[in-house]
C-alpha cells in the first residue's frame, strides 16, 4: 500500500513507519518536526515537512502520495501540559485531525486509522469494570481527553463511512526507548529522570500518593499491535494496553530496582484531576487476531532506564 503517517517522525510514528516499510509499503511522512526526531535509520520513509493544521497542504501531499491509508498519530503528548494549555492542547490534537478531515474533502482518502488514547474515559468510565470495553461512551475528564475525544467523534461525524474506511486505536501509555521525558509513557520519563539526577535539593517525587494504575505498553508491542490491525484491515475501535495493572509507586520501585538504589521516594500533591485507576486491556484485538503484549514491564524498564541512562550522559 502508499501509505502517510501523520505525526510520522515521533515516538510512535517514526518505528511504525519504518516497520510498514520493511513489509514493503511506500511510506511518506507528515511532520512540522517541532517534537518528532529523524535518524537515519528513517532513510526508506519520505519525509515531508509541514503542518497538518493546514488542508491545503495536506491535500496536497495525499494527491502525490495517493495513500490506501492515512494513519494519524499527531498530537500533543503531555497530560498534564494540556491542564496548563487547554486551548493550545485541542488545537494540536483535534486542530490537526480536523485539518485532515478537511483535506480529505480536497483529496479522497479511503481508509483512515486515528491513533486515540485512554485518556478519552474519565473516573467513572465502565462502572468499576475492567479492563475498559471499547463500546463504552466517552467521559473525558482532563483538556487532553477532551481533544482526543473531540478528534474521534470528528472522525465518525466528518467522514462518509461508505466511502471511507475508520479505524480508532486508543492506547494506554505507551513508552521505551525513544521517549521524552514528558509526555509519552505517564510518568516513566519523568520518573527515570528525576532517579537518575536524583539530589538532596530535588528528590524523586511522586504526585498524588502513588497508587494510580494504568496498563502501560511496551513501544515494540504497541507496533505490533497497530501491524495486526492493519494486515487484518481491522475497523472500528479497539484498544491496545498490556492489561497488567501497574502503580505509579511500582515504577518507582522498579527503577530503583534496575538501577540498585534504595533511595526514599518523596510524594507532592497533584495539580490536576486524573483516573486513579484505567485499564484498556485488548480485548478485541486478542479475540480477532494471534496478538499478544511480548514484553513483561520489569524487561521493558530496563531497556528504557538503560536508554534515558545513555541519553543523559
Amino acid at each position: 500500500m502508499n501509505i502517510v503517517i501523520g505525526g510520522g517522525a515521533g515516538f510512535i510514528g517514526a518505528p511504525l513507519g519504518r516497520a510498514l516499510a520493511r513489509m514493503g509499503h511506500n511510506v511518506t511522512a507528515i511532520d512540522d518536526m517541532s517534537t518528532g526526531y529523524r535518524s537515519s535509520r528513517d532513510a526508506p520513509v519520505a519525509l515531508v515537512r509541514g503542518s497538518l493544521e493546514d488542508p491545503k497542504f495536506v491535500s496536497r501531499v495525499i494527491e502525490r502520495a495517493l495513500p490506501s491509508l492515512y494513519i494519524h498519530v499527531a498530537g500533543q503528548p503531555d497530560v498534564r501540559l494540556s491542564w496548563e494549555r487547554p486551548a493550545w492542547d485541542n488545537q494540536r490534537t483535534a486542530g490537526a485531525v480536523l485539518g485532515v478531515l478537511e483535506a480529505g474533502r480536497m483529496a479522497a482518502i479511503p481508509w483512515i486509522l486515528l491513533i486515540s488514547s485512554g485518556e478519552v474515559f474519565g473516573t467513572a468510565a465502565g462502572g468499576g469494570r475492567l479492563p475498559l470495553s471499547e463500546d463504552l461512551p466517552l467521559t473525558p475528564l482532563s483538556p487532553y481527553g477532551i481533544s482526543h475525544a473531540l478528534a474521534e467523534f470528528s472522525l465518525k461525524s466528518l467522514t462518509d463511512p461508505h466511502t471511507t474506511r475508520q479505524t480508532i486505536v486508543r492506547l494506554s501509555p505507551v513508552y521505551g526507548p525513544g521517549q521524552t521525558v514528558s509526555g509519552e509513557g505517564g510518568i516513566i520519563g519523568s520518573a527515570i529522570r528525576q532517579t537518575l539526577l536524583r539530589s538532596s535539593v530535588n528528590p524523586p517525587a511522586i504526585p498524588g500518593n502513588g497508587v494510580r494504575i494504568r496498563d502501560y505498553v511496551f513501544i515494540d508491542d504497541a507496533i505490533e499491535a497497530l501491524l495486526h490491525i492493519i494486515s487484518r484491515d481491522g475497523e472500528g475501535v479497539f484498544h491496545v494496553g498490556s492489561n497488567c495493572p501497574v502503580s505509579d509507586r511500582e515504577i518507582f520501585l522498579e527503577i530503583g530496582k534496575i538501577l540498585g538504589s534504595d533511595a526514599l521516594v518523596n510524594y507532592h500533591s497533584k495539580t490536576f484531576l486524573d483516573a486513579e485507576c484505567r485499564i484498556l486491556g485488548h480485548r478485541r484485538l486478542t479475540e480477532e487476531s494471534d496478538w499478544e503484549c511480548e514484553v513483561p514491564f520489569s524487561e521493558g524498564m530496563a531497556k528504557t532506564v538503560k536508554f534515558f541512562s545513555e541519553v543523559i550522559q
